[in-house]
Parts: structure tokens; sequence; C-alpha cells
């Protein structure tokens, strides 16, 4: 078989599997942009096959943002273990040509020294999506891959509207450090053929586990006294609207 006969067949069986993911994922949904490889494709594996490391999951984001006029990525903070901390923003190319302008309306409306506010109907709703706080709730990091891509590939006209009124911040995992500490060990003690026996090693961690942090702190618990972090970076960013 000639080598150019192999690429094709390679790249047909490769748009055959990628099919059945969005298939699945997205019953119903029409088009995609071919200029955003959907995560199984960037991968080499379909999501939900294997746990995806942090770095890579940083590193499709960046991609999504590289390649979409949708999406622009932020590194805003560090984990005790210097793993960034990141957010993709994603919504129309006309919302994020102005997204200053967009939160300082949206101020506006909390002011109560103002009296001539702006209309809430004609502002773009905001959305924070935030995966993953429990390191070892990994499916939750495997589907802000899927959603982010959705929402950048999609060529639907339901999704150019939501778009146009609605800017979304997706960060895709709360709690890098635990995450790994996860990830790293299913990885390597899972076998071949899959396992739902609890007591297999693949599923019993040793302690302390992926829940919590570097500091073995459950960040579902420290909204309030901020004391890790991973807290005090992303609630920065809530106050200033940027990096620290």
């Amino acid at each position: 078989m000639k080598k150019a006969s192999i690429c094709f067949l390679i790249m047909l069986v490769s748009g055959i599997g990628s099919y059945g993911q969005l298939s699945y994922y997205f019953p119903g949904k029409g088009d995609f942009s071919t200029a955003l490889p959907s995560p199984d494709l960037f991968f080499g594996y379909p999501i939900g096959d294997h746990h995806t490391r942090y770095d890579l999951i940083v590193e499709y984001f960046r991609l999504l943002a590289d390649k979409s006029d949708r999406a622009e990525f932020e590194l805003f903070g560090y984990t005790e273990e210097m793993r960034p901390q990141i957010v993709l923003t994603i919504s129309s190319p006309e919302n994020l040509s102005r997204l200053e302008e967009i939160r300082e309306e949206h101020l506006k409306l909390s002011d109560p020294g103002l009296t001539d506010k702006p209309d809430p109907a004609d502002m773009p709703v905001i959305i924070q999506l935030g995966f993953n706080v429990h390191g070892n709730e990994a499916s939750a990091g495997e589907a802000s891959l899927l959603a982010a891509w959705y929402l950048t590939a999609s060529l639907d006209d339901e999704m150019e509207n939501i778009l146009a009124n609605s800017i979304i911040f997706i960060e895709p995992v709360l709690n890098p450090d635990g995450r790994e500490r996860f990830v790293s060990w299913v990885n390597q003690n899972k076998g071949y053929n899959v396992s739902s026996d609890p007591y297999d090693r693949e599923h019993t961690e040793p302690w302390p586990g992926g829940r919590t942090n570097h500091y073995w702190f459950d960040l579902n618990r420290d909204w309030l006294p901020l004391s890790q972090k991973e807290s005090r970076n992303r609630m920065e960013r809530f106050i200033t609207g940027g990096p620290m």
C-alpha cells in the first residue's frame, strides 16, 4: 500500500472515531469548525477512556485561544506546586473586543450611588463555569474540554446567538494539584482491562487521595476563609477582573 493511501486511511479512521464521540456528546448538533481539533483528536484518545494530565488541558485551552476568535486565554496565578491557574473567556469576537467596557457596565448595576443605570436587557450575561474542585472527581475536568471545544467550534446559528448574548468564563480545573495527584495514580495503576472492583489498586488511592489540594485542604470549603493560595488567586481575579 502506498504511503499516501496509508495516511488517508489513518485520517479516515480518526475521523470516524471523532464523529462517534461528537454524536454521543452532542446529539443532533450541526457542523463544527475543522480549524479546531476536537479533544479526542488532539489528545489521541476518546474523552473518558483516559485521564488527561493537567498540563495537557492547559495546552489544549491555549490552542483554542490561538485558533479561535471566540476565545481568550488568561493565566491568573499559580498553585502551591506551581501549576498555572487558567481561565478561557469565550464569547463573540465583538464582545471580546470590549470586555473592559462590559465589565464596567456590569459594575454600575451594583453601585448604590448611581441612579441612571444601564438596562440589563441590553447587556450580555456573565457565566462562570468552574470544574473539578475536588481533584479525584476527575470527570469534570474532562467535561471542561468538551464544553470549551463545543462553544468555540460549533457553527450552529444557536451558538452564534448564545455567544452574542453571553460571556463565558471556563476554569477547567479549580484544584490542579489534587487532580494531578489523582490522575497520576490512576494512570499508573490501571490495567488494560477495565475493572469496576472497588478494591482494585486503581480505585484505592493512598492517603490523602486527590480530593484536596497541596495542603490537604478541601477547596470547596475555602470560599469564605480564603486560606489557600488557589482561592486567594481566584478571588483576586473576581475582584479586579484580571490576574494578580
